[in-house]
């Protein structure tokens, strides 16, 4: 996926206000570009595990379809881990056509980023072009 630096800095901009709690949120698509990030409370604020509300992630899928954009990815932080699909994210993966990008925190004031394709509890890197 090709993704422009802002909606870089708008996904750990997001993990950073959520910390020391998982931030969430979801990446709208069109031929595989990035055109828009969704950040998405945690209705469950905890550490090691995010809930995006319902409400707001209704809002972002209906936005998305009604653009007739594609749901690109779905981001995610790691406040103490690296950007490595967890056993519980790798459960929770229930979109084998969108990316899952995680911005970890643990190496602040650097944090990491990388995306992944999870289908049926296989990770494997996707390749992330950031662009100006």
């Amino acid at each position: 996926m090709v993704i422009s630096r802002q909606h870089v800095h708008e996904m750990i901009e997001h993990a950073r206000a959520g910390f020391p709690n998982e931030a969430c949120g979801l990446v709208a698509s069109t031929e595989d570009r990035a055109v828009k990030v969704y950040c998405i409370e945690n209705s469950d604020p905890s550490p090691v595990f995010y809930h995006m509300d319902p409400q707001e992630q209704l809002r972002a899928i209906m936005e998305i379809d009604d653009a007739g954009w594609d749901l690109g990815a779905i981001f995610h932080s790691h406040t103490r881990t690296s950007a490595y699909p967890s056993q519980t994210d790798v459960g929770l993966a229930h979109y084998p056509d969108a990316l899952y990008i995680i911005v970890s925190l643990a190496a602040e004031p650097d944090p990491e980023i990388k995306a992944f394709r999870i289908k049926d509890g296989g990770i494997r890197e996707a390749f992330l072009e950031v662009v100006e």
